[in-house]
């Protein structure tokens, strides 16, 4: 079976694969994936911080690759210069404006390689998004002094489009009714913020409940908390 190589992608203003391929020369020796996730800490007067989860953050690729073409003539016989290779990749930091980008974003590209095996699920491979980083070191130079030896190292950072943004991380449109317990220090704006990350809405919670002093609120007092879009 031959040996499946890493190849990445340009993609088309449809995001369709393109013919524009860079093909690496050697397979990484190893690649890293970096997911997080983002967290909330809100402070409630007179309790302990609360932190509560917002939202996945996009991935991120990252790996090594080494160019060699100093084994490759061109046609004086002298070895070909290794930016023939590396240049393809510099190229997919540059901001450009053409059919299918604006010019606010590097171009969208898909790194792909071998199939995950059968029965695994979420591959990390083909790999959308845009090139975030990239470092290119020079380690060997030809007789004429130009580069034949290069290591890259380069960091992805995933691409999404709207649709699929809100796919993975769909907005909250309504918070539907609930109640609430009040505790120790709660203040209506506490409380609207709480639920509804909207702390100005606080009179929604008082009228929902007949408050005359929302500034006195008796700790175990169970409010509704009515629904809202």
């Amino acid at each position: 079976m031959p040996l499946a190589k890493m190849t990445i992608i340009n993609l088309d203003a449809n995001e369709q694969v393109t013919n524009d391929n860079v093909k690496v020369l050697f397979n990484p020796t190893e690649y890293t994936i970096e997911q997080s996730n983002s967290w909330d800490t809100q402070n409630v007067q007179g309790q302990e911080p609360r932190t509560q989860f917002t939202k996945a953050d996009l991935k991120k690729l990252s790996m090594e690759l080494f160019f060699d073409s100093y084994e490759e003539r061109d046609g004086s016989g002298s070895p070909v210069d290794v930016r023939v290779y590396t240049d393809r990749v510099a190229r997919l930091m540059v901001v450009s404006v053409d059919e299918g980008n604006d010019g606010k974003r590097p171009p969208i590209v898909q790194v792909t390689w071998a199939n995950a095996p059968t029965g695994v699920t979420n591959p990390d491979f083909p790999f959308k998004g845009v090139l975030l980083s990239l470092r290119l070191q020079y380690i060997l130079f030809s007789e004429q002094g130009y580069p034949v030896r290069a290591k890259a190292n380069l960091s992805f950072q995933e691409y999404l489009t709207p649709e699929e943004i809100e796919e993975r991380f769909p907005r909250r449109s309504s918070f539907p009714a609930r109640t609430y317990t009040v505790r120790e220090g709660d203040t209506l704006s506490s409380i609207a913020q709480t639920v509804w990350k909207k702390p100005g809405e606080w009179r929604r919670i008082a009228q929902a409940n007949t408050v005359l002093d929302p500034r006195h609120l008796p700790a175990g007092t169970v409010l509704t908390i009515p629904a809202i879009k």
